[in-house]
């Protein structure tokens, strides 16, 4: 079964309203995670009730990393925040427990907030015909 549960674009402005609006409903958190992309940080950030997920990203500028902190909102934010900061990078004013960059323990300091170099994969050849397996 497929359930139809998107990731919606949240303006970054709106991040923490959404969030308030969210508990404010009875919803809990259930992740925050990023990625690095060539011109921006994408946050991805979902939660939850009544096992009906609600999906969001939000763009971190690479020029200025900062995403304000929901730990005031759902205090177990702080875990994700910490690990947004040591790996990419990102400033989270506001933060309930800052543990300094030093939440996680990395070979490289803020290993994703390097360049990000896009590469298009080559399409894979199609299956040889005939090839299902079933011999008469």
């Amino acid at each position: 079964m497929s359930l139809d549960e998107p990731f919606n674009d949240l303006a970054l402005s709106d991040w923490v309203s959404t969030a308030e609006r969210h508990c404010a409903e009875g919803d809990r958190l259930v992740q925050m995670t990023g990625t690095a992309r060539p011109d921006h940080f994408e946050i991805m950030i979902s939660y939850d009730k009544d096992y009906s997920c609600t999906h969001y990203r939000t763009q971190v500028p690479r020029d200025k990393p900062e995403l304000p902190s929901l730990s005031g909102v759902f205090l177990a934010a702080f875990t994700y925040e910490n690990e947004l900061k040591d790996l990419f990078g990102i400033e989270v004013p506001g933060l309930a427990v800052d543990y300094g960059g030093g939440f996680l323990r990395t070979k490289t300091k803020i290993p994703f907030s390097g360049d990000v170099t896009v590469k298009k994969e080559k399409a894979k050849p199609a299956a040889a015909a005939g090839a299902s397996g079933a011999e008469g």
